[in-house]
Formats: structure tokens, sequence, C-alpha cells
């Protein structure tokens, strides 16, 4: 799974490649314990193929949902299945997404004790991960909320001896067929999911204290001694 990560790269230099518009840069805060629930920064493809970075809440809610509440829950969706399940199957061909981050967290447990740790590129560059968005209507009030959810698969190489679940990356030489809304080949879609990032990756444990999304600082990815 993926439940915090970080991002507090520049816009204007992760996005230089895609020539995308920024929207609110303004508003996009240096982030170093992202967490569900949170406006987070997400690259889109809009209705005329204009590549944008945007603020969407952390945690997908279908158009169909009655309510936000579903949100919490759907903060990950499974690359297995995404293509077959109710609340993923439309995005998964029509609004597909990429996130920006800088490193994710992930804990090893052993007993008792939840040991942080931290995964980001050896060269300190972004890390795009493959998510879907969806647009949720009110009926009662009106309100509009953009939302996502981060897509895993299951972890390999060094990802693996931490958890059994890591994020989808994209490499961002496909980011034009990821996020193009008139690409819904399953197959072709599915292909697309298979960057391998580990010999890039580098993964070290961090301090306890990023447990509680109070903690957000430079200090949340500073290397510490694991006690697991």
């Amino acid at each position: 799974m993926c439940g915090r990560f970080t991002i507090y790269s520049r816009p204007e230099d992760y996005l230089a490649s895609f020539n995308a518009s920024v929207v609110d840069t303004c508003k996009i805060p240096e982030n170093y314990n992202a967490y569900p629930s949170q406006r987070l920064p997400v690259v889109i493809a809009d209705e005329d193929d204009q590549i944008k970075c945007e603020l969407y809440q952390w945690g997908l809610i279908p158009a169909w949902a009655k309510d936000t509440s579903i949100g919490f829950k759907l903060s990950n969706a499974r690359s297995e299945t995404a293509a077959e399940k109710p609340s993923f199957k439309h995005a998964f061909r029509q609004r597909r997404c990429m996130v920006p981050v800088d490193g994710w967290y992930e804990w090893l447990r052993d007993g008792n004790n939840k040991q942080p740790y931290y995964h980001r590129r050896k060269d300190r560059h972004i890390i795009w991960l493959a998510g879907l968005w969806e647009n949720w209507l009110s009926k009662e009030t009106g309100e509009n909320i953009r939302s996502f959810t981060i897509l895993t698969q299951e972890a390999t190489g060094k990802a693996e001896k931490i958890h059994n679940r890591m994020p989808v990356f994209i490499n961002p030489d496909d980011a034009q067929i990821w996020l193009d809304k008139k690409q819904n080949n399953i197959e072709t879609i599915s292909s697309l999911m298979v960057y391998d990032l580990d010999d890039a990756l580098e993964i070290y444990p961090v301090s306890k204290d990023m447990n509680s999304p109070k903690f957000n600082c430079e200090s949340c990815i500073v290397p510490v001694q694991s006690n697991a």
C-alpha cells in the first residue's frame, strides 16, 4: 500500500519536461508527511489534452457515492483488479493521473514494533506514481470535489523486504499515453504499469515521530538507527 508520501520539490522543476501548466502553484507547500484527505498535486490531461498540475483530494470518491466518507477507504487501488472494480473501472479507462512524489513511507512490522522506512530515488529525482481520479458532485449542496487514488502492486526487490505492496510507477516517457483519455485499451494501459525502479531506489529507517500527521518537516526523512 501507499499511505504516506513526501512532495517537497518545486512544481516548476518536476513539470518542466511536460510543458504543463500549474494551477495554484503558490498553494502547493512542501509536504514531508502527506496523508489521505489532504489536497495534493496530481498531473492530468484536460479536455483539450493539455497537461495540467492541480490539487486533488487524496482518497477517491466515485461519482456514484452518496457522500465523501468512502474516500477514506479508497486512498489506494489494487492495479490487478482496478479495471473491474466498480469504484475504479471507469476512472481506469478515462481518468488516469500521475502523482509526483519525492518518496514514500512504509512500515516494517516486527511483533508490536512498527518501524517506518522511507523510499526514494538515489538521484533524488521525482517519482511518478500511477493514479486514478474522479469528479464528485453533491446533489444536495452542489459541492464539487476532485479526488484521486494511488495504484499499487505486489512489492518487488528492495521494497519487498519492508511490505508486501508498493506503488505502481509510471515512466515519464509514457506520460502522454497514460494520461490520454481516449486510450482505453486495457492491455495497453496495463503494459505501462511495469516500470521498474528497484535499482534506482534507496530505503532506510526514519523516526517513528512521523507516525503522527502533525510531524511534518525535513526531519521526517532523516535516517535513524532501526530498532526493528
